[in-house]
């Protein structure tokens, strides 16, 4: 494998290291046929290598799970969603350990170290856990700005073994879906600083915001936001029932495919679905709202999880 790929460095004349998620550049700035010479914050960009290694007839398998485009930052919360969302693991205690591939050939050098990312990482499972196959021949190249790429299909995602998705109704009050995506918005720390990055937050009956992740792909903030609630035990079907997801843009079905598998039975989007997510969406009983603002909202099926209100 390249070092390119195991420490993308951002440097030199044309980037200003400011963290591993954003970077500093030069630009020109252009207003009112005035030209001046300025500096940006930008998102970073970095390829991310998912190897698994499992136990099977007395031998240790390693095989490449994903290489996918993200924002440096949560890594390890990235993976865990991934292999959730695929069915590849049934839950964070089918990981042993997730560590950086060849962590002791990491350069020494300070400098190096200061502005580098690790872009390799191994996931080890345990030793009664092997993974999903056909999910590893699916994911040998992913991409943030396109998921699955169209692969994915609503038989292959009976074939994970979703969570059967909460039936309790009328209990989502219809003034919080208005105020969520402002909620949202004022916590996006990295969309404040760059205007490049999508959001996915959690948020709960009483329109408190539990969590929020950010990402240049949409798909790897939601892993983040999923892996978090693995990881912290939150994931439990009590607290998954009142639970509501909310991302900054469109919803595909991979989207729709990753809060079924978490067992999120509402899903609100700031932007439009496409026709398959509602289909997945109502063939797994999943409410789904899109084009959410201040003013409006559409819900394309399961209006049944929310309050009662007037109609006119």
């Amino acid at each position: 494998m390249s070092q390119a790929i195991k420490h993308a460095v951002v440097g030199g004349d044309n980037h200003l290291p400011v963290n591993t998620s954003t970077a500093g550049v030069k630009k020109v700035f252009y207003r009112k046929k005035v030209r001046q010479l300025s500096h940006d914050i930008v998102l970073v960009e970095q390829p991310l290598q998912i190897t698994l290694l499992w136990q099977e007839k007395q031998k240790i398998v390693s095989q490449i799970f994903s290489i996918t485009m993200r924002t440096p930052d949560h890594d390890e919360l990235l993976i865990i969603g991934l292999l959730l969302a695929e069915g590849v693991i049934k839950s964070f205690d089918d990981i042993l350990q997730i560590l950086p591939e060849d962590i002791d050939t990491q350069p020494s050098d300070s400098q190096v170290n200061k502005n580098s990312t690790i872009n390799q990482w191994e996931v080890k499972l345990k030793q009664d856990v092997t993974p999903l196959l056909s999910s590893l021949e699916r994911y040998q190249m992913t991409y943030s700005s396109c998921g699955l790429c169209g692969t994915t299909s609503l038989k292959s995602l009976e074939l994970k073994n979703p969570q059967t998705l909460s039936k309790r109704s009328h209990w989502l009050l219809a003034d919080h879906i208005y105020a969520m995506p402002t909620i949202m918005r004022a916590q996006q720390a990295l969309f404040k600083k760059t205007g490049g990055s999508h959001a996915a937050a959690l948020f709960d009956q009483n329109n408190l915001l539990l969590d929020v992740k950010e990402d240049i792909g949409r798909h790897n903030a939601l892993d983040k936001l999923f892996g978090a609630l693995a990881k912290s035990n939150q994931g439990n079907a009590n607290k998954q029932s009142t639970a509501i997801v909310l991302v900054s843009g469109r919803i595909s079905f991979e989207i729709v495919q990753k809060t079924v598998m978490a067992g999120i039975s509402i899903l609100i989007a700031v932007g439009a679905p496409s026709d398959l997510a509602i289909v997945a969406a109502k063939r797994f009983d999943l409410t789904l709202i899109g084009f959410a603002n201040q003013d409006s909202f559409n819900i394309y099926h399961g209006e049944w999880r929310l309050m009662p209100t007037s109609q006119e």
